[in-house]
Order: structure tokens, then sequence, then C-alpha cells
């Protein structure tokens, strides 16, 4: 039986990481939505991809009825598929699932962006709206409620309202390696080359990213 950190540790962890590079509300939410949306490719967490996948179809008909692109609905499937058919601990936990799935997330958060600035010019609101679908997507239920007080409360406390495709990447990103760093304190380690090299790596491997972390964000909160 694979044993892994809990959500909790995860999710402030994936805050930690992710804080000095991006410390706006908006991105530091991508960052718990990166960390959280990982793990759907084990099997305790089957709820969630049956959520994902409902919410694809739902946005996809949604759009289509509206004549809008149904593209970003169809991604949503597409990830929900991926995790389907990935193993736990397996492509969907290596760099290739990491930058595949960061993408993924980043053309969708892009395009719903814009496609509801068409709707309302306040950027907040379509902010707002857009991290509270994603709560919905990746999160546990329990959670989705404060994670969107959070978000909302966030945004109006520091009304940041920068929104950068670069940004917005490196965030998920961020994300999901905070998640594969804790990962590999765990007996099970990760497979971080998956599937083209199948040896995992572990504590050592997870002590070396964590010092280049640390001296990656020294280096930009120095020079930035």
């Amino acid at each position: 039986m694979i044993t892994m950190p809990n959500n909790k540790k995860h999710i402030l962890f994936s805050l930690i990481m992710t804080l000095p590079f991006f410390p706006d509300v908006f991105y530091l939410a991508l960052a718990v939505v990166g960390t959280s949306i990982i793990d759907f490719d084990h099997n305790l967490k089957i709820n969630n991809l049956f959520v994902m996948t409902l919410l694809g179809i739902l946005l996809t008909l949604i759009l289509y009825i509206f004549n809008l692109p149904v593209i970003w609905g169809l991604l949503i499937l597409f990830l929900a598929l991926l995790f389907f058919i990935c193993k736990d601990r397996g492509f969907m936990h290596s760099l290739f699932g990491v930058i595949l799935t960061g993408l993924i997330l980043t053309a969708l958060i892009v395009g719903l962006y814009f496609l509801l600035l068409d709707f309302t010019t306040n950027k907040m609101v379509v902010m707002v709206l857009i991290l509270a679908f994603l709560g919905f997507l990746s999160l546990n239920l329990k959670l989705v409620a404060p994670y969107i007080i959070l978000v909302v409360v966030g945004l109006l406390l520091l009304p940041n309202l920068n929104f950068n495709v670069y940004s917005i990447f490196g965030a998920i990103i961020l994300g999901f390696f905070s998640h594969l760093i804790l990962d590999m304190f765990t007996p099970n380690g990760v497979q971080l080359f998956g599937p083209l090299y199948k040896r995992k790596f572990h504590k050592t491997t997870g002590l070396i990213f964590l010092v280049l972390w640390v001296a990656l964000a020294i280096f930009y909160l120095i020079f930035r």
C-alpha cells in the first residue's frame, strides 16, 4: 500500500514553496489547485474524477449551447481521462506528467479568463469565478467552501489583479513540485522520469530539490 502525506500538509507546503515567487492570492490558490489535483491518479480519488468528468461535460454542453468554444470543457475531459488511465504515482507524478498537466491547466485558465471577460469587465469577479471552478474541480468537497471563502477575502484585502500566463504556469508547477517533493519522503518515492526511466527517487533527491528551492528563492528575492 502506498503511503502519502495528508492533504493539509500538501496544501501548506505548496503555499510555502510558492509564496516567495508569487505572493498574490490568485497564484497561491493556483498552487493549491496544483498540489491537490496531482493525486487524482490514486484509486481513492475516483469520486473526484467523477466530479471532474461531470464538470467537463457540463461546461462543454453550456459552451456548445451558447455557441462558444467547447475546447475548454474538452480539456477537462481529457485531463480526467489522463488521470483515469494512469496508475498511482505513475506518469502524472513524473516531470513529463506535471508539465503536460500544467500546460493543460494554464490553457484552461487563460481561456476561461478571456471568455468570462466577454460577460463582465470586473477582473476580480472573473478571478473568483475561475478559482471557485478550479476548487470544485480539484479539491475534496469539504475543502471547497473554506477555500472559496479564503480566496474571496484574500482578493478583497489584497486586490492585486495581475494576470500573467507565465506566472499562472509557474504557480501551478510549484504546486506540483511541492507535492512531488513531499512524496519523495514517503517509502515508495516518485518515478520522476517515468515512464522512460523506472527508478524511484526518495529523500536524498527531495533534499536536493529543497536546497535548490531555497537557493532560487533567496536569489529571486534579492535580485527581482
